[in-house]
């Protein structure tokens, strides 16, 4: 599985939506990437957007890819795995996201991208989970999740998963630090609050250097290889 994201607004947009304070460190992106620092909002500060690193410090995954593992969690493993059923009692956050990107198996070792996001390009929370860990250095390192849920009726018919967005009152529940009831898992479900739009997109969403609003522009549909295809 292989869900990107983008969060490409201005920080001015982040801070009304969410009612955080957003400091200058914020830099947006068409492309996040496994193991960037990207922004998320804890429920243990949720006052302040904090910077963690997605699936694991760079340092540590090196030329490797980063598993999926420390990437996603998908919400029905979180009450049977310790380390997520903890993170979600006590180390919740939300990821500030514009839009989701995932690939469409067209034939056999063939996909072709998709970009999915609400009308226009609104902001929303993606459920996540946050833990920290120290390095051989001493230094304090934190890493981030994503939870998944099955796909909505929109997104089926590219990926059998996606992010689990919370609409505006679960957000609350969400970030409410007090609330460490298990029920709140109970909760989450294939986002249908609103139309989520898609359209294929350029395949270099692939390289993780390509990073500029050309990926959010509706292109004739193509694999990853480049090559214009019929499927769609």
């Amino acid at each position: 599985m292989q869900i990107n994201y983008s969060i490409a607004a201005q920080g001015s947009v982040i801070a009304e939506h969410f009612q955080t304070e957003v400091a200058d460190d914020y830099i947006p992106t068409f492309n996040a990437q496994p193991s960037d620092v990207l922004p998320v909002i804890t429920s243990e500060n949720p006052e302040h957007l904090s910077h963690f690193y997605w699936g694991i410090n760079p340092s540590f995954s090196k030329s490797r890819g980063v598993s999926d593992k420390l990437l996603y969690a998908p919400v029905e493993n979180i009450l049977t795995k310790p380390s997520l059923k903890k993170s979600l009692q006590m180390q919740r956050c939300v990821i500030v996201a514009d839009s989701f990107y995932s690939w469409k198996e067209i034939a056999k070792k063939e996909r072709v991208p998709y970009r999915f996001h609400l009308e226009n390009n609104a902001v929303f929370a993606i459920a996540g989970l946050w833990d920290s860990f120290e390095t051989e250095a001493g230094d304090t390192v934190h890493t981030f999740m994503m939870i998944t849920t099955p796909a909505s009726s929109e997104v089926i018919k590219v990926s059998e998963r996606m992010p689990a967005i919370l609409n505006d009152d679960l957000l609350l529940e969400w970030l409410n630090e007090s609330n460490t009831s298990e029920s709140i898992h109970d909760f989450i479900k294939p986002y249908s609050e609103e139309h989520i739009f898609q359209h294929t997109i350029n395949p270099k969403l692939s390289d993780p250097n390509f990073n500029n609003k050309a990926l959010w522009e509706k292109v004739p549909p193509a694999n990853q290889f480049g090559n214009l295809t019929l499927f769609n």
